[in-house]
């Protein structure tokens, strides 16, 4: 139980970081630091046979990947309408 809570901290602290990765900063390659590393390590656990390729066991890793990447891409959707209304308010204050 106390692995299953210590996962979830782990996780949370993980997509925070990758939300302001993607939000805050200019290169996209940022915030796709955290879930490349999280599908090559889930690649590495199950080719190596650390952990047995199940359904069952490759459901959680299937939900984390998806959490992250699809994170990846709203975090870089909202860095271009931020960038986007910055430039519009500087168009407003040109004219």
């Amino acid at each position: 139980m106390v692995d299953l809570a210590l996962g979830f901290a782990v996780a949370g602290v993980l997509l925070i970081a990758e939300h302001i990765l993607c939000t805050k900063c200019k290169n996209p390659l940022w915030g796709g630091i955290i879930p490349l590393l999280i599908l090559m390590g889930t690649i590495f656990l199950f080719a190596s046979g650390k952990i047995p390729f199940t359904i069952r066991n490759a459901f959680p890793f299937v939900i984390a990947n998806t959490l992250f990447f699809g994170d990846w891409g709203t975090g870089r959707e909202q860095y271009k309408k931020l960038q986007q209304a910055e430039e519009n308010k500087m168009k407003a204050k040109d004219m």
